[in-house]
C-alpha cells in the first residue's frame, strides 16, 4: 500500500521548489533528499514507498514537524488523549519557530494601524490567505496574540518552546530567511535594505569573542531601530531587509505578474 501522506508531502515540496526555481528538476530533488533518482521517481509515480532509511533522510532534509514525522513513520502506537494533546502542542510550537511569518506577525502587532484580518496580514507579508489564517489562529491558541477592537495585540506571554522541539525547526527558520534574503537582494531597492560582507584571514580562537560582540551589536541595533513609531517589519541577520510589503513593492509585484 502506497503511503499517500508521504506522496503528498513530496509533491507539495517539489512544487514549492519549482515555483521558486522553474528549472528545478526531479534529479535535483533526489539529490537534496539524498535518495536515488530511481527510487524517488517510482515513489512520485505512486509505484512504491520510500524505505524507512530514506524516510529518515526525507524527514531531515525537509525539516518535518513532530506530527508529520509520526504520520510518516506510522509507528502504530496507542496513545492516550494526553499524549496526543502534547504531540499536537509540540507541532504548534514547532511551526511557531519553523515558519518565519509567525514572528513577523507578532511584530506586525506593534504597528499602529494594524488590522486583525487575515487578508491584511497576507497582503503585508506576501502570504496566502490559508497561511495567514492558520498562523493567526496558532498565535492566538498559544496566547501570544489577542484581537482587541479589530487590532492585533501582542500579549506579554514569553515565546518559548518545548525541549523536545528538534533543531529541524530552527534550521528551517534560518533556511527560509536565506531564501527571503535572496528575494530581497534581487527585488528591493538598495535604499530599503543592507547587505554587506567582509572576507578575512582570522584566528579561530577569537571566534567565541566575535560571536559575543556580534550579539551585543545586534541587540543595540535592534533597540535603536525600535525607538519611535513602528511602521514596517524587518529581519536583521547582518543582512537587513524588509519582510513587510510597502505600497511601492506591491505595485511593482503586480506589474511583474503577481510574484509573491
Amino acid at each position: 500500500m502506497i503511503h499517500t501522506f508521504c506522496l503528498e508531502i513530496l509533491k507539495r515540496e517539489f512544487e514549492q521548489r519549482r515555483l521558486r526555481n522553474s528549472s528545478y528538476s526531479l534529479r535535483a530533488f533526489a539529490r537534496d533528499l539524498q535518495v536515488s533518482i530511481t527510487a524517488l521517481s517510482e515513489v512520485m509515480a505512486g509505484k512504491r514507498d520510500l524505505s524507512r532509511k530514506n524516510l529518515g533522510r526525507m524527514i531531515e532534509a525537509l525539516h518535518l514537524s513532530p506530527v508529520e514525522c509520526e504520520m510518516l513513520l506510522d509507528r502504530k502506537i496507542e496513545r492516550t488523549p494526553q499524549e496526543l494533546a502534547r504531540l499536537h502542542l509540540q507541532d504548534e510550537e514547532f511551526r511557531l519557530i519553523a515558519d518565519w511569518y509567525h514572528l513577523a506577525i507578532l511584530n506586525l502587532a506593534k504597528i499602529k494601524d494594524n488590522k486583525a484580518k487575515p487578508a491584511w496580514v497576507a497582503q503585508r507579508l506576501g502570504l496566502s490567505m490559508a497561511e495567514a489564517t492558520e498562523a493567526l489562529a496558532r498565535l492566538r491558541k498559544l496566547k501570544l496574540l489577542e484581537v482587541k477592537a479589530g487590532r492585533l495585540v501582542r500579549t506579554a506571554a514569553p515565546i518559548s518552546t518545548s525541549r523536545d522541539i528538534p533543531s529541524a525547526a530552527i534550521k528551517k527558520y534560518h533556511k527560509d530567511h536565506l531564501i527571503l534574503a535572496e528575494r530581497s537582494l534581487m527585488e528591493d531597492p538598495v535604499e530599503v535594505r543592507e547587505f554587506s560582507s567582509v572576507v578575512m584571514a582570522m584566528n579561530p580562537e577569537k571566534l567565541s569573542d566575535a560571536k559575543e560582540y556580534l550579539m551585543k551589536a545586534k541587540r543595540k541595533v535592534s533597540e535603536m531601530l525600535q525607538k519611535g513609531e513602528s511602521k514596517e517589519v524587518y529581519v536583521l541577520s547582518f543582512q537587513m531587509y524588509p519582510l513587510t510589503k510597502t505600497l511601492n513593492r506591491v505595485k511593482r509585484e503586480k506589474k511583474n505578474g503577481g510574484m509573491r
